[in-house]
């Protein structure tokens, strides 16, 4: 058999594919003609490959009838019908682009047996399980895990143009207020660290866990903060902040902007609310971007909590508190989102 040689251009380009490729067969066919190129012998090829030298004399006689790159992705040998038809391949990318609910299945991601499943309706047979991997990465998919995203609530839009509208009827001597609880715990939230590659940066925790929770008010006019620690969220806990807030507006019309929490929304609230005359204007649910007390909790946590472990749970939210109480009102008010050109009030 004739020594196999390679133009310039070629080496090229199949150097190229061996470099992107992420497929195993498409790597081991291209490296096997390169190592053919560089003069070592079809045996020898074949013995460092783990294949027979049959398979080479294959893959070799599969470029040489095609010499494209291509030619060495397993399921494209010349005269091969594909099986990927142009509305197989649509009905594929439609099935993706939505959620497996929507076709009426019972799972929440796609996975390969079940788009084998899906797609049997439309061919017969369905592809083979490698098969439609293949197709997968090369459509740019890959395989790993989903994360929960909150839908919003479908009446959203209607309930912030609503808060805007009663905004702007407010009458004088009020203030406007954003509520929101936040969760301290004393083992601390771990971010990014420096650690050898292949594991992981050991953090040393002793003893149980402990957790408080903190509730806040932000006047969003002067950035003012009131701030209440408790052990619990509870309707007794929510009521004790808006005595709070009512000793200190006192004299003013109170408007308290919130979410639909269930501390928030007893009857024990809602009859202390109207007795001490604070109106409570209800956020669309599933929405805590809006709330620009949860950007300031965001921020403290980042500052206080994050990589810093305290040796009790009262340290952390003394600290936490000094730290959020210390901000200026501009301070405050930026890190809220507040001051920023498209904060959703301000629409």
């Amino acid at each position: 058999m004739s020594r196999f040689h390679l133009e310039h251009r070629r080496r090229f380009r199949l150097r190229q594919q061996l470099r992107t490729t992420d497929d195993v067969s498409t790597y081991r066919h291209t490296l096997a003609l390169l190592m053919l190129d560089r003069g070592q012998r079809t045996a020898e090829v074949a013995d460092l490959l783990g294949v027979s030298r049959r398979s080479v004399e294959l893959w070799r006689g599969r470029y040489l009838a095609d010499p494209v790159p291509r030619s060495l992705v397993p399921g494209t040998s010349p005269g091969r019908p594909s099986l990927w038809q142009e509305d197989l391949l649509a009905v594929l990318r439609a099935s993706l682009h939505q959620s497996p609910q929507d076709w009426g299945y019972q799972a929440t991601t796609w996975t390969v047996p079940l788009l084998g499943k899906h797609l049997a309706h439309w061919c017969d047979p369905p592809p083979a399980d490698d098969t439609l991997r293949r197709q997968l990465h090369a459509l740019g998919y890959v395989w790993k895990r989903p994360r929960y995203v909150l839908e919003p609530e479908p009446r959203r839009a209607a309930k912030m143009r609503r808060i805007r509208q009663r905004r702007k009827e407010l009458p004088p001597r009020t203030v406007l207020l954003f509520e929101d609880e936040t969760d301290l715990l004393l083992f601390p939230p771990l971010r990014a660290a420096w650690a050898l590659r292949g594991r992981q940066a050991p953090v040393r925790l002793c003893g149980r866990n402990a957790r408080r929770v903190l509730f806040g008010v932000l006047n969003i006019q002067t950035g003012t903060r009131l701030l209440l620690p408790r052990e619990y969220q509870r309707a007794g806990d929510f009521q004790a902040l808006l005595r709070l807030v009512a000793g200190h507006y006192r004299g003013w019309n109170v408007v308290v902007v919130l979410d639909e929490d269930p501390s928030h929304t007893a009857k024990g609230s809602l009859r202390l609310a109207r007795e001490l005359r604070i109106a409570l204007w209800w956020l669309p649910k599933r929405s805590p971007e809006l709330n620009p007390m949860d950007h300031l909790w965001r921020h403290g946590k980042a500052e206080i909590c994050a990589d810093r472990q305290y040796s009790s749970i009262d340290e952390l939210v003394q600290r936490f508190i000094h730290y959020l109480m210390s901000l200026s009102a501009e301070e405050a008010l930026r890190k809220a989102g507040i001051l920023s050109g498209d904060f959703w009030l301000d629409e």
